[in-house]
């Protein structure tokens, strides 16, 4: 399937985007890492493939928070 870690690493988001995201989904999500983790590599996913900017990555995890 997929591997979280390389999609964070071919995500070229630094430490610092990638723990606001996680945050953020955190904050919306409540509890359950299951689903964080899921839209987490959804949105490294569509971020790798281009369908998205840095900026509305960053965007999906604030919104949340």
């Amino acid at each position: 399937m997929f591997d979280l870690e390389e999609l964070k690493r071919a995500s070229k988001l630094n430490e610092r985007q990638l723990a606001e995201l996680e945050a953020g989904l955190r904050a919306e999500l409540g509890g359950d890492e299951l689903m964080v983790e899921l839209h987490l590599m959804r949105v490294l996913e569509a971020l790798r493939q281009g369908w998205i900017s840095v900026e509305e990555a960053i965007a999906t995890g604030v919104k949340g928070a």
